[in-house]
This record gives C-alpha cells, sequence and structure tokens, in this order.
C-alpha cells in the first residue's frame, strides 16, 4: 500500500508566503510614495505648499475629500481658515483667496497666491485642523495628500473683523515643522 502525499499543500504555503511578501513590499513602495522627498519650487513664505499641475473640479474634489471642512465662512475665525483652505484647494482662486485677507495684511497678493495654487498637482486632497488658541489666533494644522506623498503644514493664523462684520485673515505665519 502507498501513501500519498498530496503536493497541493505545499504549493499552497508557498503561495501564501509570496503573497504576505508582495503585500510587504507594496505597502513599503507606498508608505515611500507617500512620504517621498522634497522639490527644489519657490518658497511663498509659507502661505502655500511647494509643486504643480492643474485641478479637478470642486465638485469632484471635495467628493474625493472626506475631511475637509466645507466651504467655510467669514462668521468666525475658523469658517474664515476654513474658507481660505476650500478656495485654495478645490476653488484654485489666488483672488478668492485673497478676498479673504484683510486689504491691508502684509500677505502676498492674488498673483503670487495664484503661482502657489498652480504648483499643486492634481488630485491632491486635504485635511484641516483649526484650534482656537487667544482672541483671533488660530493654530492650523493642514495635512495636503499629494498623489506622490503627504506634507503637513502647522500656521498661526490670526484674524480681525472688518467694519462690515466680516471676519478676515490678518496675518499666517509657518510654526515650525
Amino acid at each position: 500500500m502507498t501513501t500519498r502525499r498530496p503536493v497541493g499543500k505545499g504549493l499552497t504555503y508557498a503561495g501564501l508566503g509570496l503573497a504576505a511578501v508582495a503585500v510587504v513590499g507594496l505597502a513599503g513602495w507606498g508608505i515611500t510614495a507617500l512620504v517621498g522627498g522634497g522639490d527644489d519650487a519657490p518658497d511663498f513664505g509659507g502661505l502655500v505648499p511647494d509643486t504643480a499641475t492643474a485641478a479637478p473640479t470642486a465638485a469632484a474634489a471635495a467628493a474625493d475629500d472626506p475631511c475637509s471642512p466645507g466651504e467655510g465662512d467669514q462668521l468666525s475665525g475658523e469658517g474664515v481658515i476654513a474658507a481660505l483652505e476650500h478656495r485654495y484647494y478645490l476653488l484654485r482662486s489666488g483672488e478668492s483667496v485673497r478676498e479673504l485677507m484683510a486689504p491691508d495684511a502684509p500677505l502676498p497678493d492674488a498673483a503670487m497666491i495664484q503661482q502657489g495654487i498652480d504648483t499643486v498637482p492634481l488630485g491632491t486632497t486635504h485635511c484641516l485642523e483649526v484650534t482656537a488658541i487667544g482672541p483671533n489666533i488660530y493654530s492650523a494644522q493642514i495635512t495636503e495628500v499629494r498623489p506622490d506623498r503627504r506634507n503637513e503644514f502647522k500656521q498661526r493664523i490670526t484674524t480681525t473683523t472688518a467694519e462690515d462684520g466680516r471676519v478676515m485673515i490678518r496675518s499666517i505665519e509657518e510654526v515650525g515643522s
């Protein structure tokens, strides 16, 4: 009488081992892609991130950006900061971003803001966390997820209230990484 040894069992274990190696390799590649190196793009004073292309439509980008705080408003500091990020990442309009800033604020003009927006690649999404740290002073953490990497920006944003009651951005300072 001969005993038969199942040939498929050894192949199954080998297949599972190869699959595990492939999963680990792909995960490592994905992490490397997300946290990849920087570039030599011009510095826009911490107000705008650094690299380039066109954007999806606002509706498509919003659908792909589950942690965006929405369109924002000019009723509060948190609202105007959310509006700034919405206009920057989804509307992609330097002019509409600048409209949220006090006219005499020492911040870039609409054309310079637009140059920064134009460096953000297609498919980039963002998350925003805003915390009040004093009267009219907020800590903002923007997590930008580009197709090839992830960037985090920490900013201290000061707001002011215009005569008509609209809350506006007074200053934006980059905070150490």
